[in-house]
C-alpha cells in the first residue's frame, strides 16, 4: 500500500502550512490534492491512511478530496500530444508507442480550506 507513505509526506505539507496559520485561530476543513492517474493511488486507501495518519494532530477531522489527473502523452515521432486513453501509451495520430510521459505522474497539494474559529467567550459568574 504506497498511499500510506505518499500520504505521510502530504500529512507532514499541510500540518507546515497549518503551522503559518496557527496565530489566525483557523480549523482545518478541507484539503485538495492533485494525482495523476500514473501513480494508480487507491482513493479509499489514501482517504484512510490521511485519517489515521492526521488522528491527534490540527489536521484531525479534516476531509481529503482528491482530483485525479489524466496521463498525457507526447509521440516522439510525429509530436502529437494527448490524453493516453489506456495502459497501452500509443500515439492516438500514428499509431507508435514512442511516446514520452507528459503529464500524470504529479502528486500535490492543491488547497487547505480553512474556518475560522468561534472565540469562545467565557460569561462571568455573578
Amino acid at each position: 500500500m504506497h498511499e500510506l507513505s505518499i500520504c505521510q509526506s502530504l500529512v507532514a505539507d499541510v500540518l507546515k502550512e497549518l503551522d503559518k496559520l496557527k496565530n489566525r485561530r483557523v480549523r482545518l476543513k478541507k484539503v485538495r490534492i492533485l494525482a495523476g492517474q500514473y501513480n494508480r493511488l487507491v482513493p479509499a486507501s489514501m482517504k484512510l491512511a490521511y485519517q489515521v495518519l492526521t488522528e491527534g494532530t490540527p489536521a484531525a477531522g479534516s476531509k481529503l478530496l482528491i482530483k485525479s489527473i489524466p496521463i498525457r502523452l507526447k509521440c516522439r515521432l510525429c509530436g502529437w500530444q494527448g490524453a493516453a486513453r489506456d495502459i497501452c501509451f500509443v500515439c492516438r495520430k500514428c499509431g507508435r508507442t514512442d511516446t514520452e510521459i507528459i503529464g500524470g505522474k504529479e502528486i500535490c497539494l492543491e488547497s487547505l480550506e480553512v474556518a475560522q474559529r468561534k472565540a469562545q467567550i467565557a460569561k462571568a459568574a455573578k
